[in-house]
């Protein structure tokens, strides 16, 4: 089947989802409003770092199959499928912001009507929002801008929650562990979607694929803020807390998964403090009680003033720090708690220096190139050449993602160096220096 799919959104869903799609007969075009993201995947080159994404493109590219527009009206005009993947950002409160999916299904709605004025009656437009929205959000879409066309048979609507992994999301995407999507009408989803789903994606109502998001994030942050409590509470007394988590991980009965119980950093990126505080303020919304999920944020925030008071309780007024992405393999910093870090140690006067060889600020764009402007507007100057520059002779060693060599370690430490592991990066522990779990 000769697909044409138009992904709206060209960020860390959207990049990967479109890489991962133009393959075979497929062909995708690509939206987005920033022209620099344009410009970069038509030249062949993924606009988000990410392993085995640049592969894809510019595989894609030159076979044809990929391309991107600014012009939403062509996308829709030339596709059968459309997904949107644009970004959900916190309102103040909490709430989710939905000003990119609305406009975005204005601009759709609008080119659907123009496309059967033009075209007359086709085989029904397929939307499938993927952008991260709490439940009944799509039903609202449907109903604020496609309840006509749908009676019509003109548009069908549906919700695909991602599960990807930054720093492993090309895998996920081909391997998913969970594959669901929400359905207006689940007992008769349509053919041409079910090709573009893994086999054993399941057809659920629109309100449990969008549920289902947010119980999976909130689910994964609950994990990190537990087990930084252990942590806290294991040294505190003396217990090496990730031998107790290692052992409760055994449990694969009960305590199902090991991922996340790891102490170490203060949870951050860009889905689950987001996703965290809108469901709270959904709930709060209802008048619904859930405490243990209301107690996720202040319980984070506490074990990030954790790790802020480790470093100023020290004398050292130097601070380096290996890793400032919020996790490894990803030049993502939104959410990154090391970012907040590094802020709140310039403004006391800290001397901050920074090595992470997956973060160029020359390639930071849209969302991440706001916020580095925002918060670290000096981040080029912090970011270090190599890892002895970093190091430089002394000072107070944040290890939050292992982006260096052994060997390395060892020729760059000294015992005028104070380490603290914040993830468990066992080489450090063999190092000349001064060596400081975090959590143990």
């Amino acid at each position: 089947m000769n697909q044409i799919i138009s992904i709206f959104g060209l960020g860390y869903v959207g990049a990967v989802t479109a890489g991962c799609l133009a393959t075979g007969d497929r062909r995708v075009i690509g939206v987005d409003v920033q022209s620099r993201k344009v410009e970069l995947l038509n030249s062949g080159k993924p606009t988000i770092g990410e392993p085995g994404l640049d592969q894809l493109i510019g595989e894609a590219k030159a076979r044809g199959t990929l391309h991107a527009s600014v012009d939403s009206e062509e996308a829709v005009r030339e596709s059968g499928i459309s997904l949107v993947c644009v970004g959900t950002p916190s309102l103040p409160d909490g709430g989710l912001d939905l000003a990119h999916v609305e406009q975005v299904s204005e601009e759709i709605r609008d080119a659907l009507v123009r496309k059967k004025e033009d075209h007359g009656q086709n085989p029904p437009h397929l939307l499938v929002y993927r952008s991260t929205m709490l439940p009944g959000s799509t039903r609202r879409l449907l109903e604020k801008y496609f309840a006509e066309l749908t009676a019509a048979g003109i548009v069908e609507l549906y919700f695909y929650p991602e599960f990807l992994r930054q720093g492993n999301a090309v895998a996920d995407f081909n391997d998913p562990r969970i594959s669901v999507i929400g359905a207006a009408n689940p007992e008769h989803p349509s053919d041409a979607l079910r090709a573009i789903l893994p086999p054993e994606t399941r057809i659920v109502s629109l309100e449990t694929a969008e549920l289902l998001k947010y119980a999976c994030n909130t689910f994964h942050a609950a994990k990190v803020a537990f087990a930084n409590e252990m942590g806290r509470l294991g040294k505190a007394i003396g217990v090496d807390s990730r031998q107790v988590m290692e052992i409760l991980c055994q449990d694969d009965r009960l305590n199902i998964s090991p991922y996340y119980l790891r102490p170490g950093n203060p949870f951050g990126g860009s889905c689950l403090p987001k996703d965290v505080s809108a469901l709270t303020q959904f709930a709060g919304a209802r008048n619904l009680e859930i405490p243990l999920t209301d107690a996720l944020i202040p319980s984070n925030d506490y074990h990030f003033e954790h790790l802020r008071n480790l470093v100023t309780a020290r004398e050292s007024r130097t601070v380096v720090i290996l890793g400032l992405t919020f996790k490894p393999n990803t030049d993502d910093l939104r959410g990154s708690p090391l970012v907040r870090l590094a802020e709140s140690l310039l403004r006391e006067g800290y001397e901050v220096r920074i090595f992470d060889p997956w973060l160029n600020p020359d390639n930071l764009i849209g969302a991440n190139e706001a916020l580095a402007a925002q918060k670290l507007p000096q981040l080029s100057s912090l970011l270090q050449p190599s890892l002895a520059d970093a190091l430089g002779n002394s000072g107070t060693v944040l290890a939050a993602n292992q982006c260096a060599e052994k060997k390395q370690l060892t020729a760059g430490l000294t015992a005028k160096h104070h380490v603290v592991d914040i993830n468990g990066w066992p080489d450090l522990m063999e190092m000349p220096s001064t060596y400081e779990g975090f959590c143990w």
